[in-house]
């Protein structure tokens, strides 16, 4: 079977390996669909977080092509959608219940880039999830990044009647979007450079600003007006969701946020970007973390999309087949003129 590798910055391999075989524990998929996540863009295209021969690939879902000994809740055939997280369960961090930020993170799914993937640990509603008739497998491949934009609102809890701004419409910053839609919130501006990323979070009815051609600050200090603290004159945003990973939004989001506003960052920046504290401080600000997402932050994505409160599909701006993954890089890496890259299986021959 095939599987996608990481040879070098700017380089993908499609290389033959040994299909995935079962221990007691696990299940085998046929994959369906797997996206392609911003992670995976700053490891092609940057070298970050990953070593040569590594393989790709955690957005994905597939249908049950092998279970092990000990599965009692799957059976072959079953369509699932997969959370990828593999906490190890018993460091501090997993007892206090925050397992994204496991110490030592096991038995996670990865190579969702191939043809067949191995699930290891695969309990029903705890790793896969197992998918209604009604859901496609595309939608089931966006439960790992909706997962993490579940995260993020929920540890931000926004004030749902409040200006918020959403910086950054990748798929994260669109999953972002949806959540507090679904939520209810009812003021939300979002902001980006891509035509295609901004025309998907306007088709949600939201407001949208397009960076290059507009300032943002201008726009959003004239959108809501300016508040003061003691010390600091700003802007009216309650939230501000750094999708990016770009360093002047985040300048951007703490001068725009209100006192006492929260600024949820969960965009990679791959850098060291400045910060103003002074302004962090005398506002009383929080500046908050948002990384990867627990078991309980999958299960309430799961349902946000099974239930049907959030539309994930006309986030799909290319479909390719595996056989040309590295143009799906090439394609997905090229932001503007992509939202989300899926990589499907290739047209059978007949």
């Amino acid at each position: 079977m095939r599987s996608t590798v990481w040879e070098g910055v700017g380089r993908i391999g499609l290389v033959e390996v040994e299909e995935p075989v079962p221990g007691p524990d696990d299940v085998v998929l046929d994959v369906a669909a797997c996206g392609i996540c911003g992670s995976d863009v700053h490891a092609f295209a940057e070298g970050a977080w990953i070593t040569p021969g590594a393989p790709m690939g955690h957005e994905f879902s597939g249908t049950v092509a092998a279970v092990g000994v000990g599965v009692r809740d799957l059976k072959v055939g079953d369509r699932v959608a997969v959370n990828p997280m593999g906490p190890c369960g018993s460091c501090r961090q997993c007892a206090l219940g925050r397992t994204n930020l496991c110490a030592a993170p096991v038995h996670s799914a990865r190579g969702g880039l191939s043809d067949k993937v191995l699930v290891p640990n695969a309990e029903s509603g705890a790793r896969l999830h197992r998918m209604p008739d009604s859901m496609a497998f595309e939608e089931g491949a966006f439960l790992e990044p909706l997962s993490v934009a579940t995260r993020a609102v929920t540890s931000a809890a926004p004030e749902l009647d409040g200006p918020a701004v959403v910086s950054g419409l990748g798929s994260i910053g669109q999953c972002v979007l949806r959540v507090l839609l679904a939520h209810g919130a009812r003021d939300v501006v979002g902001i980006d450079v891509s035509p295609a990323r901004l025309a998907a979070a306007s088709g949600l009815g939201a407001e949208v600003v397009d960076a290059r051609a507009d300032d943002p600050r201008a726009y959003l200090l004239d959108r809501w007006g300016t508040s003061t603290s003691p010390y600091q004159v700003g802007g009216n945003v309650g939230t501000f969701f750094e999708c990016s990973g770009a360093p002047p939004m985040i300048t951007l989001a703490t001068e725009v946020v209100r006192a006492g506003g929260t600024v949820s960052v969960a965009g990679l920046v791959g850098a060291s970007p400045p910060v103003d504290l002074d302004t962090v401080v005398q506002k009383e600000l929080r500046l908050l973390g948002s990384f990867a997402y627990t078991g309980p932050d999958a299960t309430e994505a799961f349902r946000l999309l099974a239930d049907g409160l959030v539309d994930v599909t006309p986030l799909v701006s290319h479909r390719i087949p595996l056989s040309r993954v590295a143009e799906a890089f090439d394609r997905q890496h090229a932001v503007d003129g992509s939202v989300k890259v899926l990589v499907v299986p290739d047209p059978q021959e007949s």
